[in-house]
Order: structure tokens, then sequence, then C-alpha cells
């Protein structure tokens, strides 16, 4: 029965550990990386980007706005967000489902929509993330309407080159827009 109880408590152990190696956040937690007063500025940083985005997509909708210009700006809303096809609301509709970022911007090129954003609230610091919190008023054809969202914002290491050098550096990238 000792035998037993020894080989099982070893066992627990090996899978443990094994169990904690597996988990790819565990070396890249934010938390574990930064203070609270980095997180702050961080969290900062990433309302501007979310800023960024709406103007963005203002500019995107504008009819006046060039063809080359548009394909620039859409780069850039890309270069955002962890990734294209990141779920967000669709603005266009009643509804306001949620759709992918590549279908919003074809939605709502030569629509001419503004978009502003206040009231920004951050949430509690995840492994990798954290939720921001805002005001959007959407503004076609002189209507206003406002809408409360949450946007995940990712903080995520990424290996950069600089020359021959390689570097690690943590870059913050929008992902999903939620409805409360």
């Amino acid at each position: 029965m000792f035998l037993r109880s020894c080989i099982f408590l070893f066992l627990v152990g090996t899978f443990s550990v094994f169990g904690q190696n597996a988990n790819p956040t565990a070396s890249t937690a934010i938390k574990a990386n930064f203070t609270m007063a980095s997180v702050k500025a961080y969290q900062e940083s990433a309302t501007l980007k979310v800023e960024d985005y709406y103007h963005y997509l203002t500019l995107f909708s504008a009819e006046n706005t060039s063809e080359s210009l548009k394909n620039e700006i859409k780069l850039s809303i890309y270069n955002l967000f962890e990734n294209e096809n990141s779920n967000v609301i669709d603005y266009t509709t009643e509804e306001k489902p949620t759709i992918s970022l590549k279908e919003l911007l074809t939605k709502i090129e030569n629509k001419n929509y503004l978009f502003s954003v206040s009231n920004f609230e951050n949430s509690i610091v995840a492994n990798d993330f954290w939720t921001t919190q805002y005001q959007l008023t959407i503004t076609q054809n002189e209507k206003p309407q406002q809408l409360l969202l949450f946007q995940k914002v990712s903080f995520k290491p990424i290996i950069k080159s600089f020359g021959s050098t390689k570097k690690e550096v943590w870059t913050l990238f929008l992902g999903e827009v939620t409805l409360p």
C-alpha cells in the first residue's frame, strides 16, 4: 500500500510539472513581467490604439478618401489587430451582430460614418489580455447613436529583428469587440 501511494504521488507530481510547462501563458503572463504601473501605461497606450482604430474607420468610410489611401488605412487597421478576421460589431445594422473586421470594412466603405470614443475603463489584467470598456458614438447622415462596447486587448511578446539582433518585444493587439 505504501509503495502504491509513493508511485501515485510521484506520477501526480510529474504530470503536474509537465502541465505547468505546457501552459504557454505561464511564462508570458503580464503580471509576471511588469509592475502594475507599467501595465497602466500599456493600458493607456491601448486606449490610444482603440482611438486610432476608430479614426481609421472614419477615414476609410469617407467617400472622398482615395483608393490608395484606403488601402494604406486598411493595412494600418489590420496591423492594430491580432487577426484581420477578429470579430467586431456590425454598426450598419439595427441588430448589431458580430462580423469579421474584413466584412465590416467592406460594409462601411464610402458610407461616411463618423466614429468617436470616450469613457474608457480597463478590466483586471488576465495572463495575456485585458478588456477595455468604452462608449462609441457613431454618426451617419447626422443621426448619432451610442453604444457601450467591450474590446479585448492582447499583450504578447513577439520576436523582432533589429539588423542581426533579435529581441523579445511586448506588443499590444486589439481583439474582438462585443456588446455587454
